[in-house]
């Protein structure tokens, strides 16, 4: 399938919860001009999330979604405040104990970084999978490949420390990154 990051949506997130992940997904976001695209959606042809072209940025009430520019983009990335309706291709056992399946295939283009940031920073939101909308988020990288992404998420949202989805778990402070800027200047 190629370099992917995948999750299960278990629920619908709060309006509480949904205004802090999508304030979080904007500073996370911010300042990626030139790597992400960065205006309305428009409608296109028919396409996979349902007539909205693939290099568009949208972070709404609704939604939070972006690609990579062109050749730099791959799949689009989205996140729903709302869980999705079961798939086809879903078993309803599944669906309904784990939640509705979704992924995006980055293929470790640069907009990734973006992907792995939301996505640290919703699994550093709810404690882990503790009562989280989320009911799991896993990947084909291990945490090499997540680091760039998880130290931009850190770096972008000033959170006092974050952690990645993993086993072989990395975490990363915002005082560790102090400690590295300083390093390099």
């Amino acid at each position: 399938m190629g370099y992917t990051h995948y999750w299960r949506q278990a629920r619908d997130f709060t309006d509480v919860e949904w205004i802090e992940l999508t304030r979080l997904a904007k500073l996370i976001t911010n300042g990626s001009q030139g790597i992400l695209a960065h205006y309305p959606a428009t409608v296109g042809e028919d396409d996979y999330y349902g007539g909205i072209e693939d290099d568009v940025f949208i972070i709404d009430d609704e939604e939070i979604r972006f690609n990579g520019i062109g050749e730099d983009g791959h799949e689009t990335f989205l996140i729903t405040k709302k869980k999705r309706a079961k798939a086809d291709y879903e078993e309803q056992h599944a669906y309904d104990k784990k939640g509705a399946f979704n992924f995006c295939k980055t293929a470790h283009k640069p907009y990734d970084k973006y992907v792995v940031a939301v996505l640290c920073a919703i699994y550093n939101m709810f404690g882990h999978y503790n009562m989280t909308p989320m009911s799991e988020i896993t990947s084909d990288g291990n945490s090499d490949d997540w680091k760039e992404g998880m130290f931009h998420a850190v770096r972008s949202t000033r959170e006092e420390e974050m952690s990645i989805p993993f086993q072989e778990t990395l975490c990363l402070s915002y005082v560790d990154w102090l400690d590295s800027e300083k390093k390099t200047g």
